[in-house]
């Protein structure tokens, strides 16, 4: 590593960097002026500090049925007798930090043992949690199916047939399984409502800053979210109030937003205004798209009004394709940290990061973050700012719905769960994410619940409500559950 403590003297790669940076900037400046440019970034740069030490690993390789979970404690952590959790049974997926644990992101080339916990798992504990261990995942969250854990495949409880869902695969088999009671996934284009969908149980996708991401590993820092999977809307939303709320380690949680209970009102649907959007619908398929309607309409018996409402989704998977891996390519670039908008300033995270890339992430990252990381090159940026007017446009329209009714509701996946292998190309995402990721562009929270069955597959409806009107989606998504239990 070059030595950069203050008032070292710069060497030729020191020289050889400050060129690069000022060509690519495009700033013509003489040598001698770079010199003294140099001179003074060395004066006045901080000294390195090594990573911290990490703990001991208190635990061992989870050999579940499903292969759900992969390092674990050797008892479930408590350190809590009080709370809203306490007796609750917890699995984080494996690109969130618990302490002594190995994180590895679902990928061979990245491992930590973190010191510490990530902010979630710290609000979960002093809840009264028992942190059970890590939940498998695809690598580096990259991956609608489950399939493809550098660790494994993750199967499906439901059916050992179909994908148990991506990229927290391991968190939507581990609380279908009853291997826990609830597991936090991420969700950065249908992460958690995906596989909470293809296991027929809850997931929640929180409004874009509302949860701390400190301890977290970026896929896309302007849609990734934490959230909860659980086995109903109740506890989904218990959990979420836990882990809700501004902290300082994230500067991008909002701290204009006063969290306030998502429990107290969430049997209380009476006299909200849903809409089925029209777009949702049309681009599923029927046998999925009647099943949902048919229950949505029935919220009418608990006070719902239920409407259809215009809400043309475009092309938001393209949009959120080619955003999302631009975001991840600019992590690579800067070991885990895109400045401003990411939540990866532990030197922990960020080394692991660093040795990944060294490493080689392998062909499945390849496969998903080099055809529009090439685009984004090729034009220049084009590509990514494209995308994100995309994302503004549909916003508007997002808005304009939202005018005439409380939230939406709509089938979470376009098809039933696909059969394992059936997935392959970046075309065969489209029914999967299709529905999800438009709102992680937009931000909104989203909850996922189980509404039907066929053949023994679950069919899954998906409440959508405007940015920080968590409480809404949650109330809705629980009429959703009543109404379908009836």
């Amino acid at each position: 590593m070059t030595d950069t403590s203050s008032g070292s003297d710069p060497t030729e790669a020191d020289r050889e960097l400050m060129r690069s940076q000022a060509a690519r900037l495009a700033l013509d400046v003489s040598e001698s002026t770079l010199d003294e440019i140099l001179a003074d970034a060395l004066g006045s740069a901080p000294a390195e500090r090594p990573p911290a030490e990490t703990g001991d690993d208190r635990g061992h390789r989870a050999d579940d049925d499903e292969n759900a979970l992969l390092a674990v404690y050797d008892e479930p952590r408590v350190e809590s007798g009080h709370g809203t959790l306490v007796g609750t049974t917890v699995a984080l997926k494996d690109n969130i930090a618990v302490a002594d644990l190995e994180m590895t992101c679902g990928s061979e080339a990245y491992s930590v043992v973190p010191s510490f916990d990530a902010s979630v798992v710290e609000r979960l504990l002093a809840e009264g949690a028992g942190v059970v261990g890590k939940a498998n995942m695809e690598p580096f969250a990259m991956g609608p199916t489950g399939e493809f854990s550098d660790f494994g495949h993750v199967t499906n409880p439901v059916d050992a047939d179909r994908v148990p869902g991506g990229s927290s695969s391991g968190s939507g088999a581990a609380v279908a399984a009853g291997t826990v009671d609830v597991a936090l996934g991420t969700d950065t284009g249908g992460s958690v409502r995906i596989p909470a969908a293809c296991c027929g149980v809850v997931g929640v996708k929180p409004s874009h800053t509302l949860v701390p991401r400190h301890g977290f590993v970026d896929f896309a820092p302007s849609l990734d979210t934490i959230g909860p999977l659980a086995r109903d809307v109740e506890t989904a939303a218990t959990v979420l109030e836990s882990i809700a709320g501004p902290d300082r380690r994230d500067p991008t949680t909002s701290s204009a937003r006063r969290v306030g209970s998502f429990t107290d009102d969430l049997d209380d649907a009476d006299g909200l205004r849903v809409g089925l959007p029209s777009t949702p619908f049309s681009r599923s398929e029927p046998v999925v798209a009647e099943a949902v309607r048919s229950v949505a309409t029935r919220l009418e018996a608990v006070g719902v009004d239920v409407r259809e409402v215009p809400l043309d989704l475009g092309e938001m998977e393209a949009a959120y394709l080619n955003v999302g891996s631009a975001e991840f390519v600019w992590l690579l670039e800067q070991d885990g940290v895109v400045r401003g908008h990411g939540s990866g300033y532990s030197e922990e995270l960020r080394a692991a990061f660093r040795a990944a890339r060294e490493r080689g992430l392998g062909d499945h990252v390849a496969r998903r973050i080099l055809p529009p990381a090439f685009l984004d090159a090729r034009s220049e940026g084009r590509t990514y700012a494209r995308a994100r007017r995309k994302g503004i446009a549909f916003e508007e329209r997002l808005d304009e719905a939202f005018e005439s009714v409380d939230a939406l509701v709509m089938p979470t996946l376009r098809d039933l769960p696909p059969n394992v292998g059936e997935t392959t190309t970046r075309a065969d995402f489209v029914p999967i994410i299709g529905n999800t990721a438009p709102f992680n562009i937009a931000g909104t929270p989203a909850v996922t619940v189980p509404v039907a069955e066929m053949s023994g597959v679950p069919v899954a409806a998906q409440a959508v409500a405007p940015r920080f009107e968590d409480d809404v989606a949650l109330r809705v998504a629980r009429a959703l559950e009543r109404v379908a239990r009836q």
